[in-house]
């Protein structure tokens, strides 16, 4: 047979076998099209569409057929979708496990020969837009232009960037996006509000400048982070993180270089407060970075704490982030209170450096004065851990490289004391001059925007530094074409929005 024949009956013979696969099936057997696409939506999409971090997409029939033996044995193994908090401890929001009916139907659907069934079954395709899962962010912050990550040591590199200085800015959620996944170990960003990091980019002939461990600079803050397996989301409604006026953010980015020469440009999406800011968040770090794990101990313990919550201090905690590099094998979060009750935050026994993030609490957790936190974590520095990178092991201490290691938990939270005062927007009027949309009143705050049918306009601007007037160039037409009534609406900075006033252009 010629090779081209060949390929073609290679070919033809997939394709069979594809659109074939259904003839085995039952009439009651679970069918992609019906059932299975369904729990994928649910459960598996946002990481398997093509562009993130799973290795192949669960999109579509065709995407899903050649997977479907190894996805049911990863699903009745509960090892897919990845969730690395030990039942009985915390509750958390957003859970990524699958309910023992779902998994059934997945393992009868491969057992019945992976059938697609009726494409009339098929629910309305979920979508990813860019990249940006929480779809399109209102700001994208980015470097001038792309890294070179050269072989060799890894590399921590801060690139400094300006924000919107029109005002103090609440961000209800921050994604971030790696230029390229394959050399980006984590991702912290913090922030400059006295302009010291653009000074330390300018004297570096790169993009950026090299800063191991901390940013080089003494931070306000940090706004988010980002490791392999990090899911974005909004945070919950009336609390945010703050950007204050003009400050600079530094995206802090790890890079793990492999033996070729790659680029990579990572952007942060931020997504700005639509509902009333209440209270900022902050966060809380637990790190111990003095210790040594011992060649050959397959179970050594490290423990990082926090002094006591002082008085005036009640806190509710947000969500928990555990952090360790290769040789962690377990780790786990608590709060002690004063009158000896213990809370388990979050507990790992099967960590995975490949899988982090912030785990939300399903309830904000009490702190009170007088709490103690503490994390606890084990290591396995022998030649039967797989992930170990020392061959032969050899004693592995606190460090900033990948195959250091890291005892660090982070826990997000608000003060029970504080009550933000919230703005009251309120518009009088609504006129078009020269191209230009005007929208008077009172009560705007200093980079306040215009709304057009809920859509925020990019183009808005205080008029002289006035809380009574706003306008936008001619973004807003393309909003309001000639004769349509359209809502107006004021968004000022803190996520109060104005009553809304009927303008027909």
């Amino acid at each position: 047979m010629k090779k081209t024949s060949a390929v073609l009956f290679l070919t033809a013979l997939f394709a069979a076998v594809l659109s074939g696969a259904g003839s085995r099936a039952a009439a009651d057997d679970p069918t992609f099209n019906n059932q299975v696409v369904r729990i994928f939506q649910r459960n598996c999409q946002t990481c398997h569409h093509p562009g993130d971090v799973a290795p192949f997409s669960l999109m579509t029939y065709r995407d899903a057929r050649p997977w479907a033996r190894s996805i049911q044995e990863k699903v009745v193994l509960k090892q897919m979708p990845p969730w690395k908090p030990v039942a009985g401890c915390s509750e958390f929001q957003g859970e990524r496990i699958l309910a023992d009916d779902e998994i059934s139907t997945i393992s009868r659907w491969v057992d019945a020969g992976s059938p697609e069934g009726d494409p009339a079954d098929l629910p309305p395709p979920l979508t990813f837009t860019d990249g940006w899962p929480l779809g399109p962010p209102d700001a994208v912050l980015q470097p001038e232009g792309d890294y070179t990550v050269r072989p060799g040591n890894d590399i921590y590199r801060c690139f400094s960037i300006p924000t919107d200085g029109r005002g103090d800015r609440y961000i209800s959620a921050v994604e971030i996006k790696p230029g390229d996944r394959n050399v980006v170990h984590h991702v912290i960003i913090f922030l400059d509000p006295t302009g010291v990091s653009k000074a330390l980019d300018d004297a570096d002939a790169e993009p950026g400048y090299t800063s191991f461990g901390g940013p080089g600079f003494d931070a306000a803050g940090i706004i988010g982070g980002w490791a392999p397996g990090s899911r974005s989301r909004f945070e919950n409604d009336g609390t945010a993180w703050k950007i204050p006026s003009g400050a600079r953010v530094v995206i802090q980015v790890h890079y793990h270089p492999r033996d070729i020469i790659e680029t990579d440009r990572t952007q942060i999406g931020l997504y700005y407060a639509r509902q009333p800011v209440r209270k900022e968040i902050g966060v809380l770090p637990l790190i111990n970075e003095n210790f040594t794990i011992p060649a050959g101990d397959p179970h050594y313990r490290v423990t990082a704490g926090f002094p006591a919550i002082p008085p005036g201090y009640n806190a509710h905690a947000l969500a928990v982030a555990p952090h360790m590099h290769l040789l962690g094998r377990e780790i786990s979060v608590s709060a002690a209170a004063p009158n000896g009750t213990s809370t388990c935050l979050v507990n790992i026994n099967d960590w995975s450096f490949q899988w982090q993030g912030f785990y939300y609490f399903k309830e904000p957790v009490p702190l009170t004065a007088g709490t103690r936190l503490s994390a606890v974590a084990y290591y396995d520095n022998t030649s039967n851990n797989p992930r170990n990178p020392n061959s032969p092991p050899k004693a592995v201490r606190w460090g900033e490289q990948t195959t250091d290691e890291m005892c660090v938990a982070f826990i997000t939270y608000t003060l029970d004391a504080e009550n933000l005062d919230v703005s009251s927007p309120a518009i009088n009027g609504v006129s078009a001059d020269g191209g230009q949309l005007t929208v008077t009143g009172r009560g705007f705050l200093k980079g306040a925007d215009i709304e057009i049918d809920g859509h925020r306009l990019t183009d808005c601007r205080n008029v002289k530094k006035s809380n009574k007037r706003i306008t936008s160039g001619d973004a807003w037409q393309a909003l309001a074409p000639a004769g349509k009534q359209v809502s107006v609406t004021v968004l000022n900075t803190d996520g109060v929005r104005s009553t809304a006033m009927s303008f027909t252009r």
